[in-house]
């Protein structure tokens, strides 16, 4: 069954999984002209946190001069890629199979090959904890690393010529805890890199630290360079740098704040500049911080509420890189975990986890976002953009 979007793209068709008796959900379909390739990560199984009802990572084609996507692929083997990332050149996909010990003895990652439409298995490595919840790719496309959400460990890992990964070249297991009851221990919730490709950035949930790691290409390793803060009980999950790397961006998932730093590129070190809400004045029902990502430009920047069910908008100062509300936006789905913004930075795509949907919006020239429509896909949690 295909579903048109709700406005003004009648003529667009859309694809919902599970239900297209027509072929369009197959695991594979005859490839389509495009010129984009939107790879979504989900959760194929039924946990705590989340009824998983996907079947693994979908490969979606958008049409020219259409926001609306559908199904090419389908890559099945693999249980809860909730994260993926793709390689520097595109050529490989990289995601993590976000499990606990009812599953195996480790979380693990994987790693694909990109024929055609397709998602190839190359080889997976073990991500030596549980939960291992994000996985990023060095610029060079050299390496690639892995947070573990459960037993705080972080993993890097060399990228082979062939696109599959080698065995670990540095594991790292973080301690501490903090005030919240969800810090009873380390919760590394993200890998995230400099521009310059010189230092890694671990927001641990547990301890409210950014742990600062200077990245050694040549030994494989991870030099501990300090940590920067932010306020108790925040609980710091992703970072989005500026385009130029002068300043960074923490969305912290317990606090529903975002804390502004000023950001080294010699040093790494990142000096707090400003904490600001997500939520509107005078909300006060349960809601949770997930994504963030700036404009292409840097003049904007957004992040995605899980229970106030919203994306909130910021300008940003060019001058000072500090934050200003512009307003927020319903993600008309229930639980925004991660979104992006298309390479033409026309649209943001929002994956909806509990309501099993994409929900696409254009940005307006003011920075906010406008909904324009949706797609069925289930339990949906990341999205990356590939050409």
């Amino acid at each position: 069954m295909r579903y048109s979007l709700l406005i003004g793209l009648a003529a667009s068709l859309l694809w919902s999984c599970g239900q297209d008796k027509s072929g369009i959900g197959r695991e594979n379909k005859k490839e389509m002209s495009t010129e984009n390739r939107l790879f979504a990560g989900t959760y194929t199984k039924k946990e705590g946190h989340v009824d998983g009802k996907a079947d693994g990572i979908y490969v979606l084609g958008l049409s020219p001069g259409q926001p609306a996507f559908e199904q090419l692929a389908l890559a099945k083997d693999i249980i809860n890629p909730s994260f993926v990332a793709l390689s520097a050149d595109g050529k490989y996909l990289y995601a993590v199979s976000e499990t606990g010990p009812d599953v195996d003895s480790v979380g693990y990652v994987y790693a694909y090959a990109r024929q055609g439409d397709s998602l190839v298995y190359i080889n997976r490595k073990p991500s030596y904890s549980f939960a291992p919840c994000h996985v990023s790719v060095h610029p060079s496309g050299r390496f690639i690393f892995v947070a573990n959400y459960v037993g705080g460990v972080v993993a890097m890992y060399p990228v082979l010529p062939t696109g599959g990964l080698g065995a670990a070249s540095e594991v790292i297991h973080l301690k501490g805890k903090g005030p919240h009851p969800r810090q009873e221990s380390s919760h590394p919730h993200s890998v995230f890199l400099a521009p310059n490709g010189r230092f890694a950035y671990v927001p641990d949930l547990g301890t409210d630290k950014i742990m600062i790691y200077r990245i050694d290409t040549t030994a494989g390793k991870l030099q501990p360079e300090g940590f920067a803060r932010v306020a108790p009980q925040a609980g710091p999950r992703h970072l989005a740098f500026s385009p130029d790397g002068r300043f960074a961006y923490v969305i912290n998932e317990l606090g529903n704040t975002i804390t502004a730093f000023h950001a080294s590129p010699d040093s790494g070190r990142l000096d707090s500049l400003q904490t600001i809400s997500t939520l509107p004045e005078g909300f006060t029902s349960e809601s949770y911080c997930a994504d963030i990502h700036l404009s292409a430009d840097g003049r904007y920047l957004y992040g995605s509420n899980r229970g106030h069910n919203s994306l909130a908008a910021f300008a940003v100062s060019p001058a000072n890189g500090r934050l200003s509300l512009i307003g927020h936006t319903p993600t008309h789905g229930d639980f925004p975990r991660n979104f992006t913004i298309s390479p033409d930075g026309s649209y943001i795509y929002v994956a909806n986890q509990n309501s099993s949907n994409i929900t696409i919006f254009s940005i307006r020239p003011d920075g906010l976002p406008e909904y324009v429509g949706e797609m069925n896909v289930p339990t949906p949690v990341c999205l990356a953009f590939g050409e």
